[in-house]
């Protein structure tokens, strides 16, 4: 009944007391479109087109998933391509990550678009030890790297393929993230990887074998060896399988006694 009253209203009243003019189309989508036109552009200014890619980031994420965000897929290219740019400064990196953190955040088409364009490759750079950016620019690689790490397994496994990323985190962790970020982003990524304080790590086993903890050092040693001799993706269901069967004795055991 209200869907026959408002299509009523639209169709048979309204055009009465409309001025005969147009509504200018104010959509997230149009305006994404608007923006992504600027990116294109490359007779504008790097900074006019860097501001262009921020905003799409924003409206396609302010904007839905659906819509605002396939919409702003079209224009990934052109936003990556940007960020070769060779007088791109780092204000107007900056802005063009922010844009594509918010294009790629839980849409795990566009992560896998990012991907495809090589924008993982590129931030492997930009957190490098050899990179130039400012300590900023490679956070907000770090933040865009978990982005599009999050529910993509095939970027993490494109990740820890690199050879130099963990040093590279390592170096950015200990810097501090409390001023402006919530979370240690270089940290986080360490642990998405399964790299997070693995020297630590190796210590506390052989502190806990020196004191004869023999529980410990037999799960260690059974997962060391069950990752020399299976895939990663084995080992992972190797884990699973032995955590349900661990649920189901203690369930049986609780049935058991109750």
């Amino acid at each position: 009944m209200i869907r026959f009253l408002s299509s009523f209203y639209d169709n048979y009243i309204k055009p009465y007391f409309s001025s005969g003019l147009e509504e200018p189309d104010r959509s997230h989508k149009n305006k994404i479109l608007k923006a992504g036109r600027l990116i294109r552009n490359t007779q504008l200014s790097t900074a006019v087109r860097a501001d262009a890619a921020r905003d799409v980031g924003i409206l396609s994420y302010t904007g839905g998933y659906e819509h605002a965000a396939q919409a702003a897929d079209e224009y990934m290219a052109s936003m990556v391509e940007l960020l070769k740019t060779p007088d791109l400064t780092d204000q107007h990196i900056i802005r063009v990550l922010e844009g594509l953190s918010a294009i790629c955040y839980l849409h795990v088409a566009n992560q896998d678009k990012a991907q495809a364009l090589g924008l993982p490759d590129t931030l492997l750079q930009y957190v490098s030890p050899t990179s130039k950016l400012s300590y900023t620019s490679q956070r907000w690689s770090c933040y865009l790297l978990n982005i599009l790490c999050c529910h993509n397994i095939p970027i993490i496994c494109h990740l820890k393929e690199s050879t130099a990323l963990q040093s590279s985190l390592e170096k950015l962790a200990s810097l501090d993230w409390e001023e402006r970020w919530p979370l240690n982003y270089a940290q986080e990524l360490l642990g998405v990887l399964g790299l997070q304080q693995s020297s630590k790590k190796d210590a506390l086993h052989e502190e806990d074998e020196l004191k004869g903890c023999t529980n410990t050092k037999s799960g260690y040693m059974l997962g060391k060896q069950l990752k020399s001799m299976c895939t990663k993706y084995e080992f992972i269901s190797i884990v699973c399988i032995q955590f349900y069967i661990c649920t189901l004795a203690v369930n049986m055991h609780i049935n058991y006694r109750y």
